[in-house]
């Protein structure tokens, strides 16, 4: 049998090796091929934390469609991909397949909570797919993966900062109603720890499985103990049920929230059964750009913007300016934003440390009072 003649033998290596670069050009670049930047978002666009989800996805595509219209990424523009997960776990994980295996997305915003973003932590990470989550503030999140990051604070901070204020005011006694989930549990531990710790006692610690309507029967043993105050970390919606029974049943105690109280949606829902709370949440953005932001998402959306549409605009933001850089690669996108630190988000000044957590922020002390947030002053 002849051999291959050497001019066509250098010709079949060309093509062999053209064939190849073809092959690592689509893996390496597997969203932009169709002249957009595809990146996934995950959310609860329906159900009991829509009320996080539906700003969130707000916010993003107003980040999306201002840089798309100022030229794109080097010529192309960002498309998102809006999947909702119900704040259901299990939809969460089955949208970052979908995102990743038929989308081919290197990078997704989301997942909103703590539950849903540990859901789908492993499979992006196997993937080198990047989370970058607007909210997501479990302890948990901490220890994800190199792939995981979030803009908002951990809870374990959160705690702190909620148990010192309470001891100061000085309650000396209270109870707990928490979402019985990763964030909920895991902001009721650090508090009921950290209190305890500057003397404080926790007289009962109620969980409720997300999206609970009924919270007499756990309200009802509560009264009967007379607690100082009760701390609330609930979803929005639990949250402006659990206010109203709380009148109803005439229950006494200082009503005390974490950071689900910084969407506005509590108050339109609670209505007078929300004056008097307060609550801990990252520090309200004051500067000139969340002003104009705040403009265009009213002018867009027909609705105030809030913490968590901030969160999800910086998110996008943020990659944007590292693809710009690092380019669409999952790896790459991961290794530039551990080199962030002082980005001038419209949520507030964002830069990561070695788990992804932002280690930039502040949080203040809040209360509601006649319909509207104001600064919290001890009496």
């Amino acid at each position: 049998m002849r051999g291959i003649p050497p001019h066509k033998s250098f010709f079949i290596t060309v093509v062999v090796i053209s064939l190849i670069l073809a092959v690592f050009l689509s893996c390496s670049q597997k969203n932009d091929g169709d002249g957009t930047i595809k990146i996934g978002f995950i959310g609860p666009l329906t159900g009991p934390a829509a009320s996080y989800g539906i700003p969130q996805k707000n916010g993003a595509a107003l980040a999306a469609e201002e840089i798309n219209t100022a030229g794109g990424l080097n010529g192309k523009k960002i498309e998102i991909i809006y999947e909702d997960s119900q704040m259901d776990p299990n939809k969460a994980l089955s949208a970052v397949k979908k995102l990743i295996d038929i989308d081919k997305v290197s990078s997704v915003i989301g997942e909103t909570t703590t539950a849903g973003t540990l859901a789908i932590a492993d499979t992006a990470n196997k993937n080198k797919v990047v989370l970058i989550s607007p909210s997501a503030s479990g302890a948990k999140v901490t220890d994800a993966g190199d792939y995981v990051f979030r803009i908002s604070p951990s809870d374990t901070f959160q705690a702190t900062i909620a148990a010192k204020l309470i001891f100061e005011i000085g309650f000396k006694k209270g109870a707990i109603v928490f979402t019985n989930d990763d964030w909920g549990a895991g902001i009721e531990k650090a508090l009921r720890e950290d209190f305890s710790k500057l003397g404080g006692t926790i007289v009962a610690s109620e969980g409720c499985t997300p999206g609970t309507q009924d919270f007499r029967t756990q309200l009802t043993k509560i009264k009967a103990l007379k607690p100082d105050f009760i701390y609330i970390p609930l979803y929005p919606a639990e949250s402006a049920i659990f206010l109203r029974q709380v009148k109803e049943l005439n229950v006494p105690g200082q009503i005390i929230g974490a950071d689900n109280f910084s969407e506005k949606a509590i108050l339109k829902t609670a209505g007078k059964a929300a004056e008097g709370v307060i609550f801990t949440m990252p520090s309200s953005p004051s500067s000139k750009a969340y002003e104009e932001f705040a403009k265009k998402y009213k002018a867009k959306f027909n609705e105030d913007a809030s913490y968590s549409a901030a969160a999800a605009y910086d998110c996008v933001n943020i990659l944007f300016q590292v693809m710009k850089k690092a380019g669409t690669v999952g790896e790459n996108i991961k290794n530039a934003l551990y080199s962030i630190q002082d980005f001038a988000g419209i949520s507030g000044k964002i830069g990561f440390d070695k788990n992804g957590d932002v280690n930039t922020k502040e949080f203040s002390v809040v209360q509601i009072q006649k319909g509207d947030y104001i600064p919290y002053k001890k009496p």
